[in-house]
């Protein structure tokens, strides 16, 4: 949101000002969570499976290994960041996901379904 205030000074005129209210203009940081499963095509829990998250603007990597319901979990992802996500699971890995940063769901849930052979 944008607001606009014009404020009068005896010696300069007017002097319009453009005040962003958004989470960069005050400082804060908007984080989000993120959390899901992975599960076979027999909608078995996988355990042990191995969710991979990358940064977009670092490149960095963090992984969560499943826990026996084969759910994951991030917490304080940066809000103002995309993601790319994948599983990898007894040498399979599965398609990339893209976690956006205009994406609106907070927290977002990701489930992975992977065909094993």
């Amino acid at each position: 949101m944008i607001r606009k205030t014009t404020i009068r000074l005896p010696a300069a005129g007017s002097l319009t000002l453009l005040f962003l209210w958004s989470a960069l203009a005050v400082g804060q940081m908007t984080t989000r969570d993120l959390s899901g499963s992975v599960t076979d095509r027999q909608h078995e829990p996988l355990r042990g499976a191995v969710v991979q998250v990358q940064n977009g603007a670092t490149m960095g990597v963090v992984s969560y290994i499943t826990n026996r319901d084969g759910k994951y979990s991030f917490k304080r992802l940066d809000g103002e960041t995309d993601y790319l996500l994948w599983v990898n699971f007894r040498g399979q890995k599965s398609k990339v996901r893209k976690l956006s940063q205009f994406d609106n769901d907070r927290p977002k849930t990701v489930d992975f379904v992977l065909d094993l052979h």
